[in-house]
């Protein structure tokens, strides 16, 4: 959420060379299928020798575009004369968008956390793709080395999927009061 509210506070906010092109570029980014990227990654992983690491499952995912497009629209709605004021009254630009931005942009961040927790963590196929040690497999592969042909275990595969529900229904439940304010926030000006 950092990283992509970082890149999407600055097409909203600044002017710079090449922004409608670099923003079109997120835009086309959006109507990529990850499928389609999967092998890239996974040669450019291979080479790094960053394969069978933690670290490996979330550097793709460091900045999604769908959350850059999402804040950047939340971003357009927050008044300039906030930023002007905060820039007259000497605070620096990363003051302004930590203790500024940032706090206004509470519903957005839960509605995106939300959304890209869920995402996150129920991710199987990159996990499947780059993880080869069995110890350190997510939970969604881990229930499926449950479904063998020679039998399948339901009774762990019923307590897994569970289990597998908790963190994103407590994640949801943690942060519900600003998720419909949050998917809502971009969807009227005025």
């Amino acid at each position: 959420l950092l990283v992509s509210s970082f890149v999407a506070y600055g097409f909203a906010m600044y002017d710079f060379k090449g922004k409608t092109a670099a923003f079109i570029a997120v835009l086309l980014l959006m109507t990529v299928p990850f499928e389609i990227m999967m092998l890239p990654l996974y040669v450019m992983v291979n080479d790094l020798g960053l394969a069978d690491s933690y670290g490996v499952i979330v550097l793709p995912f460091l900045a999604a575009s769908v959350t850059i497009f999402f804040f950047r629209q939340y971003f357009t709605g927050i008044p300039k004369g906030l930023l002007e004021a905060g820039r007259v009254d000497g605070v620096t630009e990363f003051g302004i968008f930590f203790k500024v931005v940032l706090p206004i942009s509470r519903p957005a961040l839960a509605a995106m956390g939300i959304l890209n927790g869920m995402v996150t963590w129920n991710n199987f196929l990159w996990p499947l793709l780059v993880l080869r040690s069995a110890e350190k497999f997510t939970l969604p592969i881990g229930l499926n080395t449950l479904l063998t042909p020679y039998g399948n275990n339901y009774d762990l595969l019923i307590i897994g999927s569970f289990f597998s529900l908790l963190p994103v229904l407590v994640l949801f439940l943690c942060f519900q009061r600003f998720f419909v304010a949050g998917m809502t926030a971009g969807a009227l000006k005025g």
